[in-house]
């Protein structure tokens, strides 16, 4: 079983008994099925599927549902293929209710070893070549694997909170760097985020994304595993 699925199932929290979620380019439907044991009623969307039950959903467009529908989404290893992020997260937290959850996976390029594969190669961990000049965006390619520190942001201003950080795999390269640099990225980081930041809430704010940004799951982990809440307005 994936460790990065079981890492973001491991995060949602128990259904009630009408509780619905919707899982977004399933896939080869693990995910959904994960839910479903645990006793979610699932709605599964790929962008062409032959699934009976699934809904065909163009992640590009307006997602197909009304708006405070759902109690959890789920959108694994998916974000970093799409031309408009901002875009899917805002859909994401249109159609789930207040106080609902969602998690999103990408591939981590803030974790010890891709930061020192970049510093190499100008390539963090999920694009760590180029791509190959016949694709272009719409393709579908992981054109755009993007930081913890930019989706805590477009996900605070389309209404959702970064709550926690799941679990994955992590490698022994990162395990054995991660704590003789720790020291520096927590000291740099600190001095980043919060030193001389004078507005009360920017500094609350900032010092929640500081917690994350030095976390051993951002520092180690493969693939970032992140939970949002909507916010309750």
């Amino acid at each position: 079983m994936s460790e990065r699925v079981r890492g973001a199932i491991a995060l949602a929290p128990a259904p009630g008994p009408s509780s619905l979620a919707l899982d977004l380019s399933a896939g080869d439907g693990l995910s959904s099925r994960m839910l479903a044991e645990r006793g979610w009623r699932v709605i599964s969307t790929e962008y062409r599927t032959r699934n009976p039950g699934w809904v065909a959903v163009n992640l590009n467009s307006d997602l197909p549902f009304r708006s405070a529908s759902f109690d959890l989404v789920t959108m694994l290893e998916v974000i970093e293929h799409l031309p408009d992020i901002p875009h899917v997260l805002r859909e994401i937290a249109r159609v789930m209710r207040p106080g609902a959850i969602a998690i999103v996976t990408t591939p981590n390029r803030l974790n010890i070893s891709s930061r020192i594969h970049y510093l190499l190669s100008g390539y963090y961990k999920g694009r760590r070549a180029p791509l190959s000049y016949r694709y272009r965006v719409e393709d579908g390619r992981n054109w755009h694997v993007m930081g913890l520190n930019d989706l805590h942001w477009i996900g605070w201003g389309v209404g959702l909170r970064m709550d926690a950080l799941g679990r994955s795999r992590r490698k022994l390269r990162s395990r054995i760097f991660a704590p003789l640099l720790y020291p520096f990225i927590a000291g740099f980081s600190w001095m980043l985020y919060v030193r001389g930041v004078e507005d009360p809430e920017q500094r609350r704010i900032n010092g929640d994304l500081f917690r994350f940004m030095t976390s051993s799951s951002l520092l180690m982990d493969e693939n970032i595993i992140m939970r949002f809440r909507k916010v309750e307005t």
